[in-house]
């Protein structure tokens, strides 16, 4: 079952082992942002397992602080899709900060699929 909710400054698709994020152009994940985005995930997956998707389609600003806020236990990946080589030297910044799997991709397609892999 695939659920999405629109919120003024994202899209969040659930599927049933991953989520996708698709922040809106000019929007930022602050810490209230994150707050709500991640008590969404809570709600949703409540203790199962899943795996985190951020499909980074327009630039936007993160506040690296929202690593050390709530992270969920039961986020066992967490993978950055964008074709923009910023995007990677931010994902550079942002992978000493998660302990979890963490990787990289341009295309949200393989994303999934590494995704999926987790629970076959």
């Amino acid at each position: 079952m695939i659920k999405e909710i629109q919120l003024p400054y994202c899209d969040l698709i659930f599927k049933e082992s991953y989520a996708i994020l698709v922040m809106h152009k000019d929007s930022a994940i602050t810490l209230q942002t994150a707050e709500e985005i991640t008590s969404l995930l809570d709600r949703h997956y409540a203790g199962r397992s899943f795996v985190f998707i951020t499909h980074r389609k327009y630039p936007h600003e993160i506040d690296l602080n929202v690593y050390k806020g709530k992270i969920l236990k039961n986020m066992i990946g967490f993978a950055i899709v964008s074709e923009d080589p910023e995007e990677i030297k931010r994902a550079l910044q942002e992978q000493p900060l998660w302990n979890e799997a963490f990787t990289f991709f341009k295309e949200l397609s393989e994303a999934e699929i590494w995704a999926s892999s987790f629970f076959n």
